[in-house]
């Protein structure tokens, strides 16, 4: 029970830091969501370096620093370009690139870690991924909270749903070689409920979506996330440690508590843009 309610504090707090620099100001949620960044960067290198980090050792030194260096240009080049065609062809690789990584959960020799090792999967499904999201309100090239707030709210509804599901009825796991705790049972309840608060995102949320826009975005939000939880158990498994950092207490690290977020937001992100510009 102490350690349900040390969680649920975290996540409060946790929610709050970057939710009330969302409606606050834009330039505020920048900044956080910078330094979260940065946080979520160094948390990456630490796991798949076997947790034998040092930031300017002479074998690692280097990729490192390049892979801190890339995120601001990233973000130059992803804010300051509004030009559809770069934008896509830089969520194509992205999303290209958690592909991959899905597809290594069932055949691992698609992306070893001994690949992962060379910080390629760094610069795109880490950095390009956060560049991604903290660009979300302003999608529709205006700023805009509310893109941004209802993806959260779906991916931290269907996480919970999909815990306590899971912890109450969870019988058969998802993918047991991988991460024996998350089971079928708790993703079908993330389903539910990410599905629910869809419906309540139509009734009274307007960004212009239809109820089937609204249910297709609950999908891949929870489908993503989900991946994305098994991406990183997947990292953490292989690194032989069970979680990337200290910094939340009840959750580990950054990156255990946004992995969700950070593998599903360029698959939501090309979702919105369809449905605003293509639909």
């Amino acid at each position: 029970m102490k350690e349900f309610y040390i969680r649920s504090l975290t996540s409060a707090a946790y929610a709050g830091i970057l939710l009330l620099p969302l409606f606050i100001n834009e330039y505020l949620f920048y900044f956080v969501g910078f330094i979260c960044s940065l946080i979520l960067v160094f948390e990456f290198i630490k796991l798949i370096s076997n947790y034998n980090y040092k930031f300017l050792s002479s074998d690692t030194g280097k990729t490192n620093l390049i892979l801190y260096l890339t995120f601001p240009l990233y973000i130059s080049l992803f804010l300051l370009s509004y030009n559809w065609v770069f934008q896509l062809f830089f969520l194509i690789i992205i999303i290209m690139t958690n592909i991959l990584l899905g597809f290594s959960l069932l055949k691992k020799k698609i992306f070893s870690f001994s690949i992962l090792k060379n910080r390629f999967i760094g610069h795109f499904y880490l950095v390009g991924s956060l560049v991604v999201l903290f660009s979300m309100p302003t999608i529709s090239e205006e700023y805009n909270p509310n893109f941004i707030f209802c993806f959260l709210i779906l991916i931290w509804i269907s996480d919970s749903a999909g815990y306590v599901f899971g912890v109450n009825f969870g019988k058969r796991p998802l993918l047991k070689t991988v991460s024996p705790k998350k089971s079928i049972e708790g993703f079908i309840g993330g389903i539910i409920f990410s599905l629910i608060f869809s419906i309540l995102f139509y009734n009274y949320l307007n960004l212009g979506f239809s109820l089937i826009q609204w249910i297709i975005l609950g999908l891949i939000t929870t489908i993503g996330g989900a991946l994305g939880d098994l991406v990183q158990s997947q990292f953490k498994r292989e690194a032989g440690v069970k979680d990337s950092g200290n910094l939340l207490p009840g959750h580990g690290g950054l990156y255990d508590r946004m992995d969700s977020i950070i593998f599903a937001s360029p698959f939501i992100y090309l979702t919105f843009k369809i449905f605003l510009y293509v639909s």
